[in-house]
């Protein structure tokens, strides 16, 4: 029996933790179940509290009781398990709120004769997915498209226990003319919108999507029903423009492509306008960038309705760059850190995410990275008009994908409080939860903890050795652990 405690303490050691017990019979009833934390910085930037020598204090998923041990008052709650951080970095589970985690890699099947995008999914991807999306520190997670079936099956799963990843909010598929199986949806007429929008509800959705191809009356019928079905709209728009899908309501808008000609003016406007006739041209992803001028009238009104709704926005800026850095991402994103991919996915995601550019000349490449800092501009503007931000990556994995959307935040003139509280809080406030994204009494035991200090640095985010989700304590290295036995797909 020594030789095993001996040996339970040493691999406690290693990951960074010592646990102990309480005896029962210094418990009262009250503190059955009960988990403190202890010996660690305790970062919350909701309040930019940090505190040193703090402890948390958990029980059914919840924090109970916070403080701070200290010479005036050196003792600990009694609890029924004490973990010692052993003077690590504690912060509040991160919170994606643009992650495709259901979907399976892009990919043409037939239909008949005719070839069709396909993202069905598969189950073994998206526990893939939800473990690592897990291990990068995110306890909680938004998708704004997929398969209302598998999000929900997912969803059952993960809040029983049997699938261990973040908790998801989502909705179902797109409303878009393009055809994609597993993805998107077109009903022909108003009552089969209420048939398709009320199948979705069934399955557990909270926002409907509303996406590019859609034209103005489409997008406000979208919105309409929606509301008319206790439901949100997230929307992905392109020539329908933000303007006026805040007028309308819309609940949440995402990706930093608002490029439509409505918020261009004179020369520029018209110029974007005949670019526009091609539909093959993806150059517009860049071009609009160009030609648009913040300080315009356009502009101006946009951030303001933007602010005065409230509409909530995730900006993907990783997006652009991953699209205007096609040629380069092997640098960028070398393969020793996808890992985070199923390998499924992992051969051939940059080549998707090079098809927009396939035919770019250097010159095109050249001038799109000039974009980025306009990208990050219109980031700065959204967030000093108090317009709602949040972090999403747009990926089927937060991963390294998550940590740069941080950064190009922090780069865009951010200090680290206001980036993490991007990550947490406002994440919490985006999706509309109120006990989630804080350290705080009351709230969801949701937290992660690192060797060092993302306040210093946002790459202390690679740091992260343990992730607590309502209370259930994971190793980062247990849940890589697991990845192995995720990989025999046929697709």
């Amino acid at each position: 029996m020594k030789k095993r405690s001996l040996i339970y303490l040493i691999s406690s050691l290693t990951v960074g933790h010592v646990w102990a017990n309480t005896p029962s019979n210094l418990l009262d009833a009250e503190q059955t179940g009960t988990v403190l934390y202890h010996n660690a910085t305790l970062l919350d930037p909701a309040s930019e509290q940090q505190l040193k020598d703090g402890w948390l204090l958990t029980k059914a998923g919840r924090i109970i009781a916070m403080g701070q041990q200290h010479s005036a008052q050196p003792t600990l709650p009694i609890a029924e398990q004490h973990i010692d951080l052993n003077d690590q970095f504690v912060l509040p589970g991160l919170i994606d709120v643009h992650l495709h985690l259901t979907a399976g890699p892009h990919r043409v099947e037939m239909q008949g004769d005719t070839p069709i995008l396909s993202m069905k999914g598969h189950s073994q991807i998206t526990r893939y997915h939800a473990l690592t999306t897990l291990a990068s520190g995110i306890t909680t997670a938004f998708s704004p498209a997929g398969e209302p079936a598998a999000n929900f099956d997912y969803a059952q799963k993960q809040n029983s226990g049997q699938w261990i990843g973040p908790a998801l909010i989502y909705a179902g598929y797109i409303f878009e003319p393009t055809p994609i199986l597993g993805g998107a949806v077109y009903p022909k007429d108003e009552a089969s919108w209420q048939a398709e929008i009320a199948s979705q509800k069934a399955q557990g959705v909270q926002y409907i999507k509303l996406y590019t191809g859609l034209n103005k009356d489409e997008v406000a019928m979208g919105v309409r029903l929606a509301k008319s079905a206790g439901l949100k709209t997230v929307a992905h728009l392109d020539n329908v423009s933000w303007q006026y899908a805040a007028e309308l309501g819309v609940d949440a808008l995402t990706h930093a492509l608002p490029t439509s000609a409505e918020l261009l003016t004179g020369e520029h406007k018209t110029s974007y306008q005949e670019e526009r006739q091609d539909p093959y041209n993806q150059r517009f992803i860049y071009r609009w960038f160009q030609h648009v001028d913040y300080d315009s009238e356009p502009m101006q009104q946009l951030f303001k309705t933007l602010a005065k709704q409230q509409t909530n926005i995730d900006l993907t800026m990783v997006v652009n760059e991953l699209f205007y850095f096609a040629k380069e991402l092997e640098t960028r994103y070398p393969e020793q850190d996808m890992w985070v991919f199923h390998p499924q996915l992992r051969q051939h995601w940059r080549a998707t995410m090079a098809a927009p550019s396939y035919n770019w000349t250097a010159e095109d490449f050249t001038l799109a990275q000039q974009q980025m800092s306009k990208v990050q501009q219109l980031f700065k503007r959204l967030y000093d008009a108090g317009v709602p931000l949040a972090i999403g990556t747009d990926s089927f994995t937060s991963g390294p994908f998550y940590l740069r959307e941080l950064q190009l935040s922090q780069a865009a003139g951010l200090s680290n409080w206001q980036v993490l509280q991007l990550a947490t809080i406002n994440g919490a406030r985006h999706l509309g939860l109120t006990d989630t994204g804080k350290l705080a009494v009351g709230f969801n035991a949701d937290f992660i903890v690192m060797t060092a200090n993302p306040l210093k640095s946002l790459d202390a985010l690679k740091t992260i050795n343990t992730v607590v989700q309502r209370g259930n304590v994971t190793q980062v290295a247990d849940l890589k652990a697991q990845l192995s036995t995720l990989t025999d797909v046929v697709l």
